[in-house]
């Protein structure tokens, strides 16, 4: 820039110089040979001195008026330029920036990446499982750990020269490459389950296999975890051959079941016919005894002659009890819509009438449904009602109700509540086995049949059947029926009370 202005001043100086000596050089040779009167000769110097000033100066100006343009021009060029270079010197700031920033995560990413493969080298080699990599185009092993060469018997060179083939049976050739060329088809995960694997020894291994694929220095390549599962192969082919056995030996005993079953019928008819007939001759014949021959018997006779009634009549009730047992173990369910509260009603009134007991209270709910074998679940409203009469004999204001509640999970429970005797709720679990009993046949007769038989009907029902109970203070029986098709109650209807 300053070489500029010298070069300009210097130019502009020459100019002037050059113009003044030729003006003064010719104007005045040309006025002394024009003029010869001293005076006039004056005047046209001075009058030409005026002149040059005013043309120099307007050279003057005229100059100095072009290097000022040029000099503007210059600079706003060199302005324009300055910005240009700034916006070039950002712009390689940025840059500059962001290489850096871009070296810095590359590092970060090269130093993530040594520490993956780290970890992966790490769990690949000290793995307790064996695991290998092999090439999926030529299958032939690339890396193998310490736990392949350990189980399998080969040497890492031995592994290193051989293909994937060559540990598998021959008859699994055609599965093998079907399952290789599935992985190359969907690369990824693969759970490729149980393969027949052979050790250099000849031993045949079951191996669960789990792969995955991945580059290996620029070929595709797949990592495979084998988890020897042959113990639980042969685990699992025992148990099958045990199931088997245990199939035919159910099968057996299902046969031997079925024929004891048609021995228990043909006892059964037996007990039915052979031994009732016996019962009844010995009470007919006890009854005959005392009504023909009474006057002659003294009180201590007729007392052992009542004693061989009640016997055979308890023995008779006994065996009704125990072929009813039998039976409803053995019968076919047919179920379908049953109005417990009618059945209930009229097995009540069928207790008064041959109990003759006015004195009770029955509170029967009315329009309780439930879906099962409407002769079953006679038998159980039969026992357990049955069973509350009985137990509330003592009571001058007897209430026995018959109800339906709701489980939290919508589930109908019945029941049979009595306000009777009660019962020591530590003895309740003897309740459902058959001939156990809470009170002796002097207090309160029974066979012990009743409650065991409600228990195997319910059960069959897929229900289940429980007690809450106190002594003097009565005692609740509980039951439900699996699972009901149709609502158990009709809530339109209102509870109904025999007095």
């Amino acid at each position: 820039m300053d070489n500029g202005h010298r070069h300009a001043s210097l130019r502009i100086t020459g100019i002037y110089l050059v113009v003044g000596m030729l003006w003064i050089l010719f104007s005045d040779s040309l006025l002394t040979g024009v003029v010869s009167e001293p005076t006039l000769l004056t005047r046209l110097q001075t009058a030409k001195g005026w002149f040059y000033v005013a043309v120099t100066a307007a050279l003057l100006f005229w100059l100095i008026r072009r290097y000022s343009q040029d000099a503007e021009r210059t600079e706003e060029e060199l302005r324009s330029r300055n910005e240009e270079l700034c916006m070039v010197e950002e712009e390689l700031r940025q840059q500059l920036d962001e290489y850096e920033k871009s070296q810095v995560e590359l590092h970060e990413t090269n130093q993530a990446l040594r520490e993956s493969e780290e970890r992966y080298r790490l769990l690949f080699s000290s793995n307790p499982h064996p695991m290998w990599v092999y090439d999926m185009e030529t299958l032939a092993f690339l890396e193998v750990n310490d736990a392949a060469v350990a189980h399998y018997g080969y040497t890492r060179e031995e592994f290193l020269a051989m293909t994937i083939r060559d540990i598998r049976p021959s008859t699994d050739a055609s599965a093998l490459e079907v399952s290789v060329a599935r992985a190359r088809q969907c690369p990824g995960l693969d759970l490729a389950g149980i393969w027949c694997h052979r050790k250099k020894d000849g031993t045949l291994l079951a191996v669960e296999i789990t792969s995955h694929t991945l580059d290996f220095g620029g070929r595709p390549a797949e990592v495979v975890l084998a988890n020897d599962v042959t113990e639980r192969v042969r685990a699992d082919e025992e148990i099958r051959r045990l199931n088997g056995e245990l199939e035919e030996r159910v099968q057996a005993r299902t046969r031997e079941l079925e024929h004891a079953n048609r021995e228990l019928e043909s006892f059964s008819y037996s007990v039915s016919h052979d031994l009732r007939a016996p019962l009844r001759h010995i009470d007919g014949f006890s009854r005959m005894l005392l009504e023909d021959y009474g006057e002659r018997i003294d009180a201590t006779g007729k007392g052992y002659i009542q004693r061989i009634r009640s016997a055979a009549q308890r023995m008779g009730r006994l065996i009704d009890d125990l072929l009813q047992l039998a039976n409803v173990s053995r019968s076919e369910l047919e179920k379908r819509q049953v109005n417990l509260s009618a059945l209930a009603q009229v097995i009540g009134l069928g207790l008064k009438q041959i109990e003759g007991r006015e004195d009770v209270t029955l509170r029967i709910t009315e329009g309780v449904m439930a879906f099962g074998d409407p002769r079953l679940l006679r038998v159980v409203l039969e026992n357990l009602l049955s069973n509350a009469w009985k137990y509330t004999g003592k009571r001058a204001d007897a209430v026995i109700e018959f109800a339906v509640e709701e489980q939290g999970s919508g589930r109908p429970v019945y029941l049979v509540r009595d306000n009777g005797v009660g019962f020591d709720m530590t003895f309740a679990g003897k309740l459902f086995t058959p001939f156990q009993r809470l009170h002796s046949a002097d207090e309160f007769e029974g066979t012990g049949i009743g409650l065991a038989t409600v228990r195997r009907i319910v059960e069959r029902h897929g229900g289940t059947v429980w007690v809450e109970a106190a002594p003097d203070h009565g005692a609740t029986f509980y039951f439900t029926l699996g699972e009901e098709e149709h609502p158990a109650r009709n809530s339109d209807k209102e509870d109904g009370t025999t007095p």
